[in-house]
């Protein structure tokens, strides 16, 4: 069983300035114009400890949303391109919730799958998550319907646990979250008789994950017109996508003039209409329920059929972003329900 210690709330100062001392970056959840978002912060006091999920996912300082990538100049005869090195920046993320934890594993996968992108994994590899465990959350949070929990410890470093009191136990769940614990020994005490919280537990939707791949799986339900139906209301704006943890999609653009610029790599949405426009001027997703059905398609069926990773964390963000509530769990059910039906 993992030694489990005790990280006092007004002993997150302590530990903020001695990650910080040590040369890390420390991100946490901070209120910034009225909304929890993940942030670099250097003093403690700006930690929100009172949230359901950030609005950003923590993919952000793994996968920025856009970087430069190389360096380009031009002269007579010749084009000196030169590649960027991505940021050598430890990094420690405070308060990362668990569906925000698990998508980590998924981004790996993509990121590795053919290519090893540098820029991802090097990022990846330097950064340390510290979870908390979920003790509140609301109507957009279904965790539990894809695999997951309140307490999940997948894709963790540290697991925190919130006691009675306010405070919160210390587990470490890898040797990288052991090795921090005990650089940072000073900051946290010994755990002994304190009593955590109740951990929240989301409403169990009437969705099959695996009955919902199957079902997407089969080329005679790609058309079907209950697509159409189903996400007539979407209006493409890509906020499902920008703040989904596990949407990876970017593009790579050259900026500056004749002579000299940028390559960048910028994030990218599958629910744009320009996603897949082809040069010729064909569209094979030419409405919006086509894209919004890759998008579902992406999550439940190309995800878990070619990753053993999730594409879908539960942590509800598309449903709490959506300026038209298209809802992806009311869609999840309806698959389940003609899926179960057609057995």
């Amino acid at each position: 069983m993992a030694r489990v210690r005790f990280l006092k709330r007004d002993g997150l100062a302590e530990l903020v300035g001695a990650v910080r001392r040590s040369g890390r970056r420390f991100v946490a959840p901070v209120v910034d114009a009225r909304q929890v978002v993940y942030r670099e912060i250097d003093d403690a006091s700006r930690v929100c400890l009172d949230y359901i999920v950030p609005r950003n996912s923590v993919k952000e300082f793994m996968f920025p949303q856009t970087e430069t990538v190389a360096t380009f100049s031009i002269a007579k005869g010749e084009v000196d391109l030169r590649e960027v090195e991505p940021p050598a920046v430890e990094t420690v993320v405070f308060g990362v919730r668990p569906c925000d934890a698990a998508s980590i594993a998924s981004m790996r996968s993509v990121f590795t799958w053919d290519f090893v992108d540098r820029y991802y994994t090097e990022r990846q590899d330097r950064c340390l998550i510290v979870t908390v465990a979920c003790t509140s959350g609301d109507d957009a949070c279904f965790c539990t319907s894809v695999g997951l929990g309140p307490d999940a410890a997948e894709g963790s470093d540290v697991l925190l646990r919130e006691t009675e009191g306010g405070d919160f136990t210390v587990e470490a769940v890898s040797e990288r979250g052991e090795a921090f614990v005990s650089e940072f020994a000073g900051a946290f005490g010994e755990a002994g008789g304190v009593e955590t919280r109740a951990l929240f537990e989301p409403g169990r939707l009437e969705a099959d994950t695996g009955k919902i791949t199957e079902w997407l799986s089969r080329r005679e339900h790609y058309d079907e017109p209950f697509w159409a139906e189903a996400c007539r209301k979407c209006v493409g704006c890509g906020a499902c996508t920008f703040s989904c943890p596990t949407c990876h999609c970017f593009d790579i653009i050259d900026e500056g003039t004749a002579f000299e610029g940028e390559r960048r790599k910028n994030w990218d949405a599958c629910q744009f209409d320009h996603f897949t426009l082809h040069a010729s001027g064909h569209n094979p997703r030419d409405t919006q329920y086509k894209r919004w059905r890759n998008r579902f398609m992406c999550k439940f069926n190309y995800y878990p059929r070619k990753f053993s990773s999730r594409g879908c964390v539960g942590c509800g963000r598309c449903i709490r972003v959506c300026p038209v509530r298209l809802d992806i769990t009311e869609v999840m059910e309806e698959v389940t329900a003609m899926a179960a039906s057609q057995q």
